[in-house]
């Protein structure tokens, strides 16, 4: 059985763009992805973001459009409703983005994992659904 992930937006990021410590990391979960060893969610609402980022970083429509594509390919998205955004803001969340995702991923069943390169900003995620940094991920996960 794969381990199911939720991957944030930055982690997207710190791998499309190469950003940070911890775009190689991020590299290896989407390549066990690619494999079908893991199952990787997000929020359509992330791919959004990524698009709209990406753009930021001067890419062209086609690398956005390709990126997005293979994003989309090992990718599930989940979706927020009403009740989600109800209890994200009703949450102690500082950032109401944070709190969306987190909760949208608390929706998806079995999921093992929070993944997100800013784990400070998940310092009220509750004990159930454990939020590390891809590095952390990899250092536990033995494919």
């Amino acid at each position: 059985m794969a381990y199911k992930l939720f991957v944030d937006t930055n982690v997207y990021l710190d791998f499309l763009m190469q950003r940070g410590k911890n775009w190689q990391n991020a590299e290896a979960i989407f390549k066990f992805a690619e494999k079908g060893s893991i199952e990787i969610f997000t929020s359509a609402s992330s791919v959004l973001n990524l698009m709209y980022v990406m753009s930021t970083y001067k890419l062209n429509r086609e690398e956005i459009i390709a990126n997005t594509y293979g994003i989309l390919s090992y990718t599930k998205l989940v979706n927020p409703d009403n009740i989600i955004f109800e209890i994200a803001l009703s949450s102690t969340f500082k950032d109401m983005e944070d709190a969306v995702q987190y909760y949208t991923a608390l929706k998806i069943r079995g999921l093992i994992y929070f993944i997100t390169s800013n784990t400070k900003d998940y310092k009220n995620a509750l004990t159930h659904l454990k939020v590390i940094t891809p590095g952390e991920f990899i250092n536990e996960y033995k494919a």
